[in-house]
This record gives C-alpha cells, sequence and structure tokens, in this order.
C-alpha cells in the first residue's frame, strides 16, 4: 500500500452542483491518492453519481474544481449493470476484448491476445469466455465489466454501486479483484456504495457527501451512524 503523503491522483476543491435554485451540495473537498480507493457515500438522492458524471467530464460544476495532476491519466467506469446487455450476443472474452480500440484491425495483436488472457484469469473468466454475456450470472457479468475496464491498464478506476446487485460471495470476489489491482498494478479507485462492509473492508479513504456539511477522512475515522443504508440511488 503506498502512502497518503504522494502526490494525489486527483484534487477535488470545494465542489459544488446546483440544479434549478436546489444545490445538492456546496464546499465538497477531496482527494484520490495513488493507490488509494475512495469510497463515495451518503443517503440516497444526495448526488454521488453525479459527482462521478462530473469526474468523468459528463457533468458541469456549478462551483469548485476538479484537478487531475497528470491530464493524461486514463479513467475506465465500471456500472452497477448495462440494461442493454442483451443486445451483445457475444462471448464473455469478445465482449471483453470490445475495450481495445483496434481501428481498422479485425484481429488481436500478440500482445492484445497475451493482455486479454491475463485479464481473463486475473477476473476469473478464463472457464467462462465462450459463455455468452447475455446469458452470464449477474456475478459474471460485473467482473466481465470489470475485465472491459481493466483491459486498457487505466490508472483510474470508477466504480458506481458495481456490487449493488451481487450475492455476498460474488461481491467478494470482485472487489478482491479490484484490490489486487490496486495493490499491484498501481491502480486507484473511486467507488460509490452503500454496502457498510464492503466500504470498511476494502476502502482507504472515504468521501461523505451531505447537503449540510461533507466530510473527507480516512475510513478506520468513518462515524457510520451518520448513514443510513438504504436502497441504492443513482442521482
Amino acid at each position: 500500500m503506498t502512502s497518503q503523503t504522494k502526490q494525489p491522483v486527483l484534487l477535488g476543491h470545494n465542489i459544488g452542483i446546483k440544479f434549478d435554485q436546489h444545490w445538492l451540495y456546496q464546499g465538497v473537498n477531496f482527494q484520490l491518492g495513488q493507490q488509494r480507493m475512495l469510497a463515495v457515500i451518503g443517503d440516497n438522492g444526495v448526488g454521488k453519481t453525479t459527482l462521478l458524471r462530473a469526474i468523468l467530464g459528463q457533468q458541469q460544476l456549478t462551483a469548485g474544481e476538479l484537478v487531475w495532476t497528470n491530464p493524461a491519466t486514463v479513467v475506465r467506469y465500471v456500472p452497477q449493470e448495462r440494461p442493454n446487455v442483451a443486445d451483445f450476443p457475444l462471448y464473455i472474452a469478445d465482449f471483453v476484448e470490445l475495450s481495445y480500440d483496434r481501428g481498422w484491425r479485425p484481429w488481436l495483436s500478440r500482445a492484445e491476445k497475451q493482455q486479454l488472457t491475463h485479464i481473463l484469469k486475473d477476473t476469473h473468466l478464463t472457464s467462462l469466455a465462450r459463455r455468452r454475456i447475455d446469458r452470464a450470472s449477474g456475478g459474471e457479468r460485473q467482473r466481465a465489466y470489470l475485465a472491459q475496464a481493466l483491459l486498457v491498464n487505466p490508472s483510474v478506476l470508477i466504480l458506481d454501486e458495481a456490487t449493488a446487485n451481487l450475492d455476498n460471495v460474488a461481491k467478494y470476489e470482485l472487489m478482491d479483484v479490484v484490490r489486487h489491482y490496486r495493490d499491484h498494478h498501481h491502480l486507484s479507485i473511486i467507488m460509490i456504495s452503500h454496502d457498510l462492509d464492503i466500504v470498511k473492508e476494502f476502502a482507504d479513504d472515504y468521501l461523505l457527501l451531505s447537503a449540510q456539511d461533507s466530510e473527507f477522512g480516512s475510513v478506520a475515522e468513518l462515524d457510520t451512524s451518520r448513514l443510513k443504508v438504504g436502497n441504492q440511488d443513482h442521482a
């Protein structure tokens, strides 16, 4: 595990997001450290996914700024689910390799094939490589989404409720892979989760979003009494 004293990957300064005349939150400050896992938490509807959209450049901030210390940082996103997965009657291996930008080439290079084999092994998908993605279980699909994101060696991974629909075995299996990549592949992670057991087991830091007083700190110091654990939201 690397120290939080290293230069952060991402800094959020006095972030504020407003819809119409309603502020979701103001004055939000946080940082994503190198090889750290940051859990974004808070009550339903507070705007956690909205912050992720801002980090991905899909949502404009009303106030403050997001600063990448390396503007060329490669970021990949893993959703909770893809509603159009039934439109992809592809084998899992073929689905994962869609992450490659091959241009005009209809084939994979030797290096790309080796990387694909490696990622399928790390995400426990080798034996499922010839299973169709639309016929896979929820846990298998989620690992395929993760494999697709990891295929291009990102330096930042964003997980949006990636374990929400999984049973205990599947969600811990998924997060074990994420932790392995954090520790051994210099990966930094931002994740939204309502699962406090997952947050306490895997996250290093937390950002608690609130319309009143958001806070950032170490998960070891998180006061869980401030949280209401309930249904997942996408605000």
